[in-house]
């Protein structure tokens, strides 16, 4: 009974694990082998693991405004070893360059490279020079 019990408890344990690994799949919700660039406003940015977050208004050519919801390919602790600040981005007009949603239409994207109209480049993961990835 005492094997039988610990077997059940490993099986449990290996597929309460599988889960936790998945989330970093971002071939699964990004297309990878496309780039997008957008330019607006920055309304939020959460420095938050697993993956940090920015929401951005960008106008379209009809005046309208969408807003993106942009992951950054790193989290919270790289992002600080980087030297990012919130402050940096909230209210800021930049550019964002990164993969898209696989969401036809949608309005989301893996980001890489954040500019800023002075010309400072952020890296939100997955270019060289950047912070790693976790």
């Amino acid at each position: 009974m005492k094997f039988f019990l610990s077997a059940v408890f490993a099986v449990t344990l290996v597929g309460l694990a599988v889960p936790a690994m998945a989330h970093h799949s971002f071939n699964t919700f990004f297309d990878m082998s496309r780039t997008v660039q957008v330019e607006g406003v920055v309304k939020s940015f959460k420095l938050i693991s697993p993956h940090s977050e920015m929401i951005l208004e960008v106008m379209d050519s009809r005046g309208t405004i969408a807003v993106w919801r942009i992951t950054a390919r790193t989290g919270a602790v790289n992002a600080r070893r980087a030297g990012w600040k919130v402050e940096d981005f909230i209210g800021k007009t930049v550019k964002v360059e990164g993969n898209p949603t696989r969401k036809e239409g949608g309005t989301a994207m893996a980001a890489g490279v954040v500019t800023f109209p002075d010309g400072k480049i952020v890296c939100l993961g997955g270019c060289p020079g950047g912070p790693p990835t976790e």
